[in-house]
């Protein structure tokens, strides 16, 4: 069994040293340069990547320390895309600044390569990037510009190609295509056409992994349709819908699965026991190599000392299981 985290880390890290939300602070009232804030990003980001290391992890993020949200490197790196006004994310207390679009798509790139790089450089497990779903960016975005979604979908599909080229050439090995708003609510996109966009999307000639995560929904409506992509796991998120365990524990998906068994939204801290015990039926019918377990998504809605705590819970579960 292997264990992954899904994306954000607290910018803020349990016990002593640097904070970045302090450093951001400091640095609007004039206090630091901005060279010590980019020593406080790049100091938080090395002691997020040491973390994943010390539970042992198989695959990590950076944490996201440098992004202001899940869509603010994608919004940095293309032309006539801004960020906007803040909008709840789905059903947490939480907001993210949404993409407005004001004129054609154009790839610019530099800055999700050059952070990605400077992490893979920190890095002692190997590496990936969580970015917006092709349809969790469009349901989530202001379209003033384009007035057709088939036009900017196709946009959208290209300049991300683009950007997965680039981080090819960073160390980073996977690409997690976070797809939230597919598995949130009733989709109104079909499969057929969640399957073409996939497909087109990834290049056969960039050497890097995809992954889909699905979270805050039902990801067990999306089984089969993303299982016919060549992807290397589909990610689950178990807490908000149990029972795509039993479904995972009975039909063997032809990619790797991920578990999001750990509550990312709650400080209440899981037993191993318990876990292990939801965890083993699905072990049994996917297969030791091609389960995955993690969070139920990013870790940055809990206390900076319980994530820690829960990124180490995944090291104390797959330690008992592959004993």
């Amino acid at each position: 069994m292997k264990t992954t985290v899904m994306g954000s880390y607290p910018k803020i890290l349990a016990g002593s040293g640097p904070s970045v939300r302090s450093a951001i602070q400091r640095f609007e009232k004039g206090l630091i340069t901005p060279t010590q804030l980019f020593e406080t990003y790049s100091e938080v980001t090395r002691r997020v990547l040491d973390q994943a290391f010390s539970a042992n992890l198989d695959r990590t993020t950076d944490g996201q320390i440098r992004w202001y949200d899940l869509f603010d490197p994608v919004v940095r790196d293309l032309d006539n895309v801004h960020s906007a006004g803040l909008i709840r994310l789905f059903d947490n207390n939480f907001y993210v600044r949404h993409p407005l679009i004001t004129g054609r798509l154009q790839y610019q790139g530099g800055t999700l390569a050059a952070w990605s790089r400077e992490a893979a450089s920190y890095s002692r497990v190997p590496l990936k990037v969580a970015l917006p779903g092709l349809f969790t960016f469009l349901d989530l975005q202001e379209d003033t510009s384009y007035g057709n979604t088939d036009n900017l979908l196709a946009d959208l599909i290209d300049v991300m190609r683009l950007a997965v080229r680039h981080l090819a050439s960073t160390g980073v090995v996977e690409v997690q295509w976070d797809e939230p708003s597919l598995a949130y609510s009733s989709s109104s996109w079909s499969a057929s056409r969640v399957q073409e966009a996939y497909k087109t999307l990834m290049d056969p000639e960039v050497e890097i992994e995809h992954s889909i995560a699905l979270y805050w929904g039902k990801s067990s409506l999306w089984l089969d349709t993303l299982s016919q992509l060549p992807l290397s796991r589909i990610s689950c998120d178990a807490v908000s819908e149990p029972r795509v365990l039993d479904i995972l524990a009975v039909d063997k998906l032809n990619v790797a699965v991920g578990l999001g068994v750990i509550d990312a939204r709650n400080v209440r801290m899981e037993a191993p026991e318990e876990l292990i015990r939801i965890v083993e039926p699905v072990l049994r019918q996917q297969g030791d190599e091609r389960t995955w377990i993690h969070p139920s998504c990013g870790l940055e809605f809990l206390p900076p000392d319980r994530a820690e705590q829960k990124i180490h819970l995944l090291r104390n579960i797959k330690l008992r299981i592959n004993a």
